[in-house]
């Protein structure tokens, strides 16, 4: 059974029945695995997830340009490891005909989003600029984009806890340079005002001997552009993608 056919069981509810879990400042646990391994475990989710739907599709897309300073200062405050860290970015909800520019606040583990409603733009407008700087150290003005991604999602909501799960697929990563496609790597985020591993889907996974990984899109996404980057703390997701997809040479 297809994954469009395996979405199609799932009870729909709309962008206004999610309110209740919209979970700005939640924390997040991150899962890797194959589109194989996600439509065998689809199924068991039935019972405990509704599926976000809007304007008759189950199957979001998400376009996302990343900025960051000359220095990737935000690429590499992930590969040291920091405990308190950022990123900014524009992001756009295709279906939705939403966007926002957010500033995503990590701190041991928590994550908390700030955003603001407005379009893609750069140079940033002066309404922009000031947000950023509520919220960030750097100058605003430092800011460059570093690369484009977009993919598709389908987002489950539990229909008693604080949980969402959101299902990326179809990553693609593009800079002025190169481009790069994972077509075949999913990638799960479990999103929960605290952290629960004994929720439906986290036993799931475990139970398929799937971990939890600290996984960043963005960084991933800026190894696979830019070869001379350094990538040690990042390998062995890089090898584990590797397994489910021959994307990088080592």
């Amino acid at each position: 059974m297809s994954l469009q056919q395996q979405l199609e069981k799932f009870t729909p509810i709309d962008l206004k029945q999610m309110d209740r879990v919209k979970l700005l400042k939640r924390t997040d646990t991150k899962y890797l695995l194959s589109k194989t391994s996600l439509i065998e475990i689809l199924p068991e989710l039935l019972e405990h997830y509704c599926v976000l739907e809007i304007a008759g599709k189950r199957e979001a897309s998400y376009q996302t340009t990343y900025l960051d300073t000359e220095k990737r200062d935000y690429y590499f405050q992930h590969h040291q490891g920091k405990p308190k860290r950022h990123k900014v970015r524009f992001r756009n909800y295709i279906e939705s005909d939403l966007s926002f520019l957010e500033v995503k606040l990590k701190h041991k583990g928590v994550t908390d989003k700030k955003r603001i409603s407005t379009p893609f733009t750069f140079p940033m407008t002066a309404v922009q600029e000031t947000f950023l700087q509520k919220w960030i150290p750097e100058n605003a003005l430092d800011l460059k984009q570093v690369l484009q991604n977009t993919f598709s999602r389908i987002t489950l909501v539990h229909k008693t806890d604080e949980e969402r799960v959101t299902i990326d697929f179809n990553l693609k990563f593009e800079d002025q340079n190169s481009k790069v496609d994972l077509t075949e790597p999913i990638i799960i985020e479990v999103k929960q005002s605290g952290v629960n591993r004994n929720s439906r889907i986290s036993t799931l996974l475990r139970a398929k001997q799937i971990r939890p990984q600290r996984l960043s899109k963005y960084c991933i996404g800026c190894i696979l552009l830019d070869d001379k980057l350094k990538y040690n703390r990042f390998k062995s997701r890089l090898l584990d993608l590797n397994k489910i997809q021959e994307i990088w040479n080592f």
